[in-house]
């Protein structure tokens, strides 16, 4: 059911070619269901670098923040976002993982490799 929902917002509500929503979901699917708003920034401000990571937290808390809460794929503990779907099996997450690799058109390629944000 939790790999369900994740499948149907990707599928259905991300636009191809975005990259602040994948990024999000593939940072929370590597590191446990959890990740900073920090850590989530500096993810997009490496691959994106067009605006300073300052920006990067603004667009982080002013828009992916309240798209996840709004669907419900997320709650947050102060500046932490936790997946509501965690724990999901190694290869559901896998799986979605590749989905967010494929809507974001490939952007976040080089990602596949890397291990937990710390």
């Amino acid at each position: 059911m939790a790999k369900q929902i994740l499948e149907n917002f990707i599928n259905k509500k991300i636009r191809k070619g975005d990259v602040y929503i994948p990024a999000t979901l593939l940072l929370l699917l590597k590191n446990d269901g959890q990740a900073t708003k920090e850590q989530i920034a500096k993810l997009i401000y490496i691959f994106e670098n067009k605006h300073s990571l300052e920006k990067y937290e603004l667009i982080v808390e002013s828009f992916v923040s309240v798209m996840l809460t709004e669907y419900s794929l997320i709650k947050r503990d102060g500046d932490l976002f936790i997946l509501n779907q965690w724990p999901l099996d190694q290869k559901d997450v896998e799986k979605l993982i590749r989905m967010c690799f494929e809507v974001s058109n490939g952007f976040f390629r080089n990602l596949g490799n890397q291990k937990k944000a710390a």
